[in-house]
Parts: structure tokens; C-alpha cells; sequence
């Protein structure tokens, strides 16, 4: 029986090298997001803190 042409795992698919333009993008308003949003939360964490230590 004739041995299968089979290619090696270790070539990357040339689709796949270069990143598409949106997921860049998608990943930067993603990280913009996440960045307000925990700074939104320390902010809300600290005025917590200073209400509840108030006299």
C-alpha cells in the first residue's frame, strides 16, 4: 500500500498568520472597556470607604 502524502503540523496556515483588522480593534475597546470599568469600581470603592468611615 502506498504510503499517504500527509503534511507536518508544525506549518502554519498562511490564512492565520497575519491578524484580521477587526479583532485588533475588537481587543483594544475590549481592553479600553475593562480599564474604565475597573477604574469606575475603585472609584465607587473608595467613596464607599470614606462615606463609611465618616463621623
Amino acid at each position: 500500500m502506498p504510503k499517504k502524502n500527509r503534511t507536518p503540523f508544525t506549518t502554519p496556515d498562511q490564512e492565520h498568520v497575519t491578524p484580521d483588522p477587526v479583532s485588533w480593534r475588537r481587543l483594544v475597546s475590549v481592553a479600553l472597556l475593562t480599564g474604565a470599568v475597573r477604574h469606575i469600581g475603585a472609584l465607587l470603592a473608595g467613596l464607599v470607604v470614606t462615606w463609611w468611615q465618616h463621623d
